[in-house]
C-alpha cells in the first residue's frame, strides 16, 4: 500500500521540478504537480486489470500493462493537490475517497458518481476491501464539524460500493481518524488509527472484534498529532499481528503489535516510509521510499535487508508479484513489478504506454465528457504516447538500483533517465545520490526533464 506522508525532500524538490516544467509547458498540466504515482491497485478477480493513482489522474490497464488509459481528475470529481485513497472491488468497480465524498465507477471507469445521503460532502480518508470477499468494502470518514467537533464513522458496503450502512456508532467527537483496515483472516476484526484531541493529542489505534459494533482504544507509543500512526498491514493469518507506520520529523518508524495493538515495538526506522506491503502468505514484509530505497525482511525475524535503491513511492504485494511506484526519469518506470522479492523490477507502466482517455467511454459519461479535451495538453507535458494503435511492447528489467534496460534502451547508472522504447537519456551527477541526480537533470534539462526520455533524443541543453 501507499502510506500517507509528507516527504520533506519530495515536496521541496518535486515542487521545484513541477514549477520549472510548468513554466516552460504551461498550461499543459492544470495542477502543476510533478508527475508521479502514489498507489497501485490490482483487481482481486482479474490480475490484468490494474489501476495506478498518479498526481495527474488515474491510469488503468485491462491487458496487464501493454496499454494504459488515462482518467482525468475532473471526471473522478477532484482537482489540485488531492491524493484520494482508492480500491478496486470484486466486480472491477473503482472507488475513490475524496475530501468531498465518495466517488465510484461501476462501468470500467467511464461514469463516476458521488455517493448520496449521509456520505455526501464527507471527507473520506480511507478505504479497505475484505480479502476473502472483495465485494465487501469498509470506508472511514472523518470530518471537522461546527465547533471543531469531529465526526468520524466507519461504513460498510456488501455490493461493491453501491449501497452503504454505518458499522456501529459514531466515534467520540474528539477522535480524528486517518486509516483503517480489516484482518484478512477475520473480517470482524477492524483497526482504525488516528489521534484524540488534547491535551497530548495522543496517537491511538481503535480495535473492534465485532465489525464495528464496539471498540477498544489503544495507545501507540511515541505518536501524537505531529507523529501520527498510519496502519500499514494486518497479517493474513493472525488478526493480532498489525503493522503501523509512525510519522516522524525526518525519521519515520515501523512498529508491530503481536497482541492486537495492546503493546508495540519498533522494528525499523528510515528517513521516510512511503510504501509498505506484506507478501500474500505473510512471510515477508517490504518497506521503502524515494529517500531510503527498498528494504525486505522475513516477518519471523523482522531483520531488514536493503535489496535496492529503487525510489519507492508505493508498494503492493499480490500473488503476481511485488508492485512498486517509482520516479520514471530516474528509475525507468512509473510502476513496475518484481517476481524475485524486489531484487529486480520489470516496467509495468511507462509513459509511452499511456494512450489517453478510454476510447469506449461515450460523450455522455463523466470521463468521455471531460477528459478528451484535457488530454492533448497533459500528453504534451508528460511526453506520453502519440498513438497506441500498434501497442507498446513489454518493458525490460530494472535492477535493484532502479535503473533498467528495455527494448532498445540501456542503463547508465542508478541515475539514468531510462527509455522504454528507444535510447535513454542519462543525466550524471557529481554526488549527492538521488537528490544530486535529480538536481543535475533539472539543471541540464532547464525544467523539461520529462520530455527528454524517448525516441533517441539527447537531454535539452547538453
Amino acid at each position: 500500500m501507499n502510506l500517507p506522508s509528507m516527504n520533506r525532500f519530495a515536496l521541496g524538490l518535486g515542487a521545484a521540478a513541477a514549477w520549472l516544467a510548468l513554466s516552460a509547458a504551461a498550461p499543459a498540466l492544470a495542477n502543476g504537480r510533478y508527475p508521479s504515482a502514489g498507489q497501485i491497485l490490482v483487481d482481486p478477480a482479474d490480475p490484468d486489470h490494474i489501476v495506478v493513482r498518479a498526481t495527474y489522474g488515474a491510469l488503468v490497464t485491462r491487458d496487464g500493462g501493454e496499454q494504459w488509459s488515462w482518467i482525468c481528475e475532473t471526471a473522478i470529481g477532484y482537482s489540485g493537490f488531492e491524493d484520494p485513497m482508492m480500491v478496486v472491488t470484486g466486480d472491477g468497480s473503482i472507488l475513490a475517497g475524496l475530501f468531498d465524498g465518495l466517488s465510484a465507477t461501476h462501468d470500467r471507469g467511464c461514469d463516476w458518481q458521488f455517493a448520496e445521503g449521509p456520505l455526501a460532502q464527507r471527507n473520506i480518508v480511507d478505504l479497505s476491501i475484505d480479502r476473502a470477499d472483495p465485494a465487501s468494502v469498509l470506508l472511514l470518514g472523518s470530518s471537522v464539524m461546527a465547533g471543531d467537533a469531529i465526526l468520524t464513522q466507519v461504513w460498510e458496503s456488501k455490493d461493491d460500493g453501491r449501497t452503504w450502512t454505518q458499522a456501529g456508532a459514531d466515534f467520540p467527537s474528539t477522535f480524528l481518524g486517518v486509516t483503517l483496515d480489516s484482518a484478512p483472516s477475520d473480517p470482524r476484526r477492524i483497526y482504525v488509527s488516528g489521534r484524540r484531541n488534547g491535551p497530548t493529542f495522543q496517537g491511538i489505534v481503535r480495535r473492534s472484534d465485532d465489525r464495528g459494533a464496539t471498540w477498544e482504544e489503544l495507545d501507540v507509543p511515541g505518536s501524537d498529532d505531529r507523529h501520527l500512526p498510519y496502519l500499514g498491514a494486518v497479517d493474513p493469518e493472525d488478526p493480532d499481528v498489525v503493522y503501523v507506520r509512525r510519522d516522524g520529523d525526518g525519521a519515520d518508524a515501523l512498529l508491530v503489535s503481536e497482541d492486537g495493538g495492546v503493546t508495540w515495538r519498533e522494528v525499523f526506522q528510515a528517513v521516510s516510509l512511503l510504501g509498505l506491503a506484506l507478501s500474500p502468505d505473510g512471510t515477508r514484509i517490504a518497506v521503502g521510499s524515494d529517500m531510503d530505497g527498498l528494504w525486505v525482511a522475513p516477518t519471523a525475524t523482522l531483520e531488514f535487508t536493503q535489496v535496492g535503491q529503487l525510489g519507492v513511492r508505493c508498494l503492493t504485494w499480490t500473488p503476481q508479484g511485488l508492485f512498486a511506484c517509482a520516479d520514471e526519469p530516474l528509475d525507468g518506470f512509473t510502476a513496475g513489478v518484481s517476481t524475485d522479492g524486489g531484487k529486480t523490477f520489470s516496467p509495468l507502466m511507462t509513459l509511452d504506454r499511456l494512450c489517453g482517455p478510454p476510447p469506449d467511454c461515450g460523450g455522455e459519461s463523466s470521463t468521455g465528457r471531460t477528459c478528451p479535451e484535457l488530454w492533448p495538453g497533459t500528453a504534451s507535458f508528460l511526453d506520453a504516447a502519440d498513438s497506441c494503435e500498434s501497442g507498446a511492447g513489454p518493458g525490460g528489467t530494472a535492477g535493484a538500483g532502479g535503473s533498467g534496460t528495455s527494448a532498445g534502451g540501456s542503463a547508465e547508472g542508478a541515475g539514468a533517465a531510462e527509455s522504454s522504447a528507444g535510447g535513454g537519456c542519462s543525466c550524471e551527477a557529481s554526488g549527492g545520490g538521488r537528490a544530486g541526480v535529480l538536481l543535475s537533470c533539472l539543471a541540464a534539462a532547464g525544467g523539461l526533464l520529462l520530455r527528454a526520455r524517448r525516441r533517441g533524443r539527447s537531454c535539452p541543453g547538453r
